[in-house]
C-alpha cells in the first residue's frame, strides 16, 4: 500500500511544480514499500540517495524560477526547503551508519512535510505564477525560464 497517493488535493497546476511532486510521492512510495517488503540495507541506501539528489535538484530549480519571478516570499520559502532537506540527509546519514532504521513514522512525517509545503507554500508560489500569466499574456511560461 501506498504511503502516498498523488491526486487532485496536491496539484497546483503548474505543470513544473505538479511533475516534481509527483516524483517525489513516487520515491516515498517506493521507500516505504521497500521498508514494508523488508528490503535489503543496500536498496534502501539507494532510494534514500535517489530521494535526497530528487530533492536537492527540485528545490535548486525551484528557488531559481522563484529568483527569476520575482517570487517576494522566496527567502521563506527557501528557508522551509533547507529545513526539510537537512532533515532528509540527517536520516540518510543515520540510517547509513546504522542509528535508525527506515520506519513508517520518519515516512509519515516527510509525507506530512510534503503535503503541507504543497498545500501552503507551493499553492500560494502557483497564485503568484498565475498572477504574473493573467497580468501578460505574452509572459513566458515559467516552465521555460
Amino acid at each position: 500500500m501506498a504511503v502516498m497517493k498523488w491526486c487532485d488535493e496536491f496539484t497546483v497546476d503548474v505543470s513544473w511544480l505538479d511533475e516534481e511532486h509527483g516524483k517525489m510521492f513516487d520515491l516515498l512510495n517506493e521507500i516505504h514499500a521497500g521498508v514494508q517488503a523488508g528490503e535489503k540495507h543496500f536498496r534502501l541506501h539507494y532510494l534514500l540517495d535517489r530521494l535526497v539528489s530528487c530533492t536537492e535538484s527540485h528545490f535548486a530549480e525551484e528557488e531559481q524560477k522563484m529568483l527569476q519571478l520575482g517570487y517576494p516570499n522566496y527567502e521563506n520559502h527557501r528557508l522551509q526547503h533547507k529545513v526539510l532537506l537537512n532533515e532528509i540527509r540527517l536520516l540518510q546519514t543515520a540510517y547509513r551508519e546504522d542509528y535508525v532504521s527506515l520506519c513508517s513514522e520518519a515516512l509519515a512525517h516527510m509525507k506530512s512535510w510534503l503535503t503541507n509545503h504543497i498545500a501552503g507554500m507551493d499553492a500560494h508560489l502557483a497564485r503568484f505564477v498565475k498572477r504574473l500569466q493573467d497580468r501578460d499574456p505574452n509572459t513566458n511560461d515559467p516552465a521555460d525560464l
